[in-house]
């Protein structure tokens, strides 16, 4: 049986369900991450203090009151009152006010303020202690732990103040609302008072310059000889009675002139409404008699006594109307006339009336403006005294601009730490932490965990999986219906030894404690036990591992007889539990590597082909003897044991390139030390084998 080695294949990228599995096999690194952080979590939560928040709420309202002087409550854009709440704020959160907190609730005996009380413990308990802060320091302090918050849009501010005392943090809090109110009281009252100082500053001025422009007026009136305002008074009054008079008299002028235009026209009936409206009865009647005259005229002749009758009525009607007429106009002649003399009586009265005014209006003139600047004085004294008695009965301006709405009250709940929000995402931290660590080992380990890996990495048979057991040595004898004894049966059929054709097997490792020594004890026994003549060969000269195994040690044995020092006759034993015959190292180690090249050993395993239907030999590590690459040249094939979960990829492709290189013939390999309680829940295919659904298969 020839096999040619081929360089490890390429491996194909992993899905998504091989890299679950991959987290599957890691599970208890995933665990112990997933309890650790949070674990580590909680203890650093158990030391940390526990904090309590206090919240008030204060609502910044200025007063609407007005101080002389002052712009500060001029309309404000929406920007600019933001800008002045957020400055309220700052002062509640000020130095200064911090500064007052920590004295009046004396901070300085307080750890948490105060570095210099906190305890400590080892080892920082070994560090010297920090001095005493001072007051800046303090405030600095205390202003960390009070917080101010301005809602968007709005004149509420919220105060916050954080300790490790419920009951401080509620009164610290309510402390800075009170300081602030009492700041903005203060302010107010420094206001008012600038305000009458300024406006009794300001009214002694006034009260001065109408001191001066009332003995100017008085020397002025005494100097003009009049009376105050007396006949420039009595002068403007006439005038406006004659301008009054006039206006009426034009009025009067124009309706008579109307009338007698109208009664001049060449409509009679429209001169005589307007002229002498009492005729129109007459008119009327008139209007009839001449209607009936027309009437009888056609209807009787001339002579006709009714229409006589009506004629000398009309003719009656007509004269009256006539003779009124002219009466009426007559007077309105007259009337117009009348008017017409009176208006130019009155312009004449007007016109002297305003030269006089004139005139006096230029000798009293800087007499009036006198009076005038007089009575500006007058004036704003009398407005400055009303604003003087509004400002000290005015309460508004003694009151703060801004008021609590609610104090704060002493909290219930810590606000720091958030011991459960922390502890959660503890967990998910360390599950994040767990699955990156198992992904980060899956991808560092690269020792081999199934068959599958070495068939992939290597395109090598991987016969069993040779389980972890406690006396493995014994164990296929004692149970040969146990998973060890089926896995040894598995490595027989691999193998492909059957009677009457002997096979020599030459089993190797990479490096020591792979388990290839157990192997071939075991498995030699197990062929043994099935019926096949089975030679087991110590080839391990310069540590061999028969010896305490069997008990043979000093003996001369396998390299005795190569170097001709024992028959073949002396150099076999037999097992005491099986029907294996065993044949130790020997005691020529330093030559075992020139017997082994020597044309004796060929010659010895030639005659062992008549003896024996399987011929094991347990090599040296590859990496350990050059003998051990003799040796396993000189089989008719080589397994090489690889430990499972621990013999590093690179190392076993080191190994296999040597036995190459020596012109070994692999036949495959096997997985030895598995662990069947971790392989079983692996994931890989071959570890169906360790489910419990396989039970009844094996007997241990």
């Amino acid at each position: 049986m020839s096999l040619a080695l081929s360089a490890p294949t390429h491996q194909s990228t992993p899905t998504l369900a091989d890299q679950l599995l991959s987290l599957r096999r890691r599970w208890r690194l995933i665990l112990a991450c997933t309890l650790i952080v949070p674990g580590l979590t909680l203890v650093v939560l158990l030391h940390l203090p526990v904090t309590y928040t206090a919240t008030g709420i204060v609502l910044y309202d200025p007063g609407e009151a007005t101080i002389p002087g002052d712009t500060s409550n001029a309309p404000q854009t929406m920007q600019d009152e933001d800008a002045v709440t957020a400055s309220q704020g700052e002062i509640i959160a000020s130095l200064p006010a911090a500064g007052q907190i920590a004295t009046q609730l004396n901070l300085a005996a307080r750890p948490e303020f105060n570095p210099a009380l906190a305890q400590r413990h080892f080892p920082f308990s070994l560090l010297p202690r920090s001095a005493a802060p001072n007051a800046a320091a303090l405030a600095e302090a205390t202003r960390r732990a009070l917080n101010i918050t301005v809602l968007p849009g709005s004149r509420v501010l919220t105060v916050s103040f954080t300790s490790t005392d419920p009951a401080l943090a509620a009164t610290a809090a309510n402390l800075a609302m009170q300081l602030y109110l009492n700041h903005e009281r203060d302010q107010s009252f420094a206001a008012l008072t600038d305000a009458q100082t300024w406006l009794e500053h300001h009214s002694e001025d006034v009260q001065a310059q109408l001191d001066v422009a009332e003995t100017q007026l008085a020397q002025a009136r005494a100097a003009a000889g009049v009376v105050q305002g007396a006949q420039a008074n009595l002068t403007t009054e006439t005038a406006s009675r004659i301008a009054a008079s006039l206006v009426e008299a034009q009025a009067d002028l124009a309706m008579n002139q109307a009338r007698l235009n109208a009664a001049s026209g060449g409509d009679a009936a429209a001169a005589n409404a307007a002229i002498a409206p009492n005729l129109l009865p007459l008119r009327k009647e008139q209007a009839d008699l001449t209607a009936q005259v027309r009437s009888l005229s056609t209807a009787y002749g001339p002579d006709y006594p009714d229409l006589q009758t009506a004629r000398a009525q009309l003719g009656a009607i007509t004269s009256e109307i006539n003779a009124e007429t002219g009466r009426e106009l007559d007077a309105a002649r007259a009337e117009v006339a009348a008017d017409t003399a009176q208006i130019a009586t009155l312009q004449t009265a007007l016109a002297a009336a305003r030269t006089q005014s004139q005139t006096e209006d230029e000798e009293s003139g800087p007499i009036r403006a006198l009076e005038q600047r007089a009575s500006a004085a007058r004036d704003m004294l009398r407005a400055m005294t009303l604003q003087a008695d509004q400002l000290a009965q005015d309460a508004s301006l003694t009151k703060p601009d801004a008021r609590i709405l609610s104090t704060a009250a002493i909290p219930t709940s810590s606000s720091t730490p958030h011991k459960s929000l922390i502890l959660g995402a503890a967990l998910g931290l360390g599950l994040c932490a767990g699955v990156l660590l198992a992904g980060l080992a899956e991808a560092l380990d690269t020792s081999f965990r199934s068959g599958e890996d070495i068939r992939t990495h290597f395109g090598l048979s991987c016969f069993s999986m040779v389980p972890e057991t406690a006396a493995p040595r014994h164990a296929a004898l004692e149970a040969p219906f146990s998973l060890y004894a089926e896995q040894l049966r598995a490595l027989r059929t691999g193998l492909g030894f059957t009677p009457g054709q002997c096979r020599i097997v030459a089993i190797t490792a990479a490096r020591p404690g792979e388990g290839k020594t157990t192997l071939t004890i075991t498995f030699a026994r197990s062929l043994a036990a099935a019926g096949l003549r089975v030679l087991a060969i110590d080839g391990d000269i310069r540590q061999p591992s028969f010896d305490p195994v069997f008990d043979v040690a000093g003996a001369p044995w396998l390299t005795d007889h190569l170097a001709g020092l024992a028959s073949r006759g002396e150099i076999f034993i037999q097992d005491k539990l099986s029907p294996l015959h065993v044949l130790p190292a020997g005691t020529q180690a330093k030559a075992a590597l020139s017997l082994f090249l020597a044309p004796a050993l060929p010659a010895f395993l030639h005659t062992l082909r008549e003896d024996y239907d399987v011929v094991l030999i347990d090599v040296p590590p590859v990496f350990a003897l050059a003998e051990g690459r003799v040796l396993a040249r000189l089989a008719d094939a080589a397994l090489l044991c690889v430990r499972w979960g621990h013999t590093p990829r690179r190392v076993a492709h080191a190994a296999i390139l040597l036995l190459q290189e020596a012109g070994v013939i692999l036949a495959g390999a096997a997985l030895t030390r598995v662990n069947t309680a971790i392989h079983g829940k692996s994931g890989y295919a071959d570890a169906e084998i360790y489910q419990p659904r396989y039970g009844g298969y094996f007997k241990h």
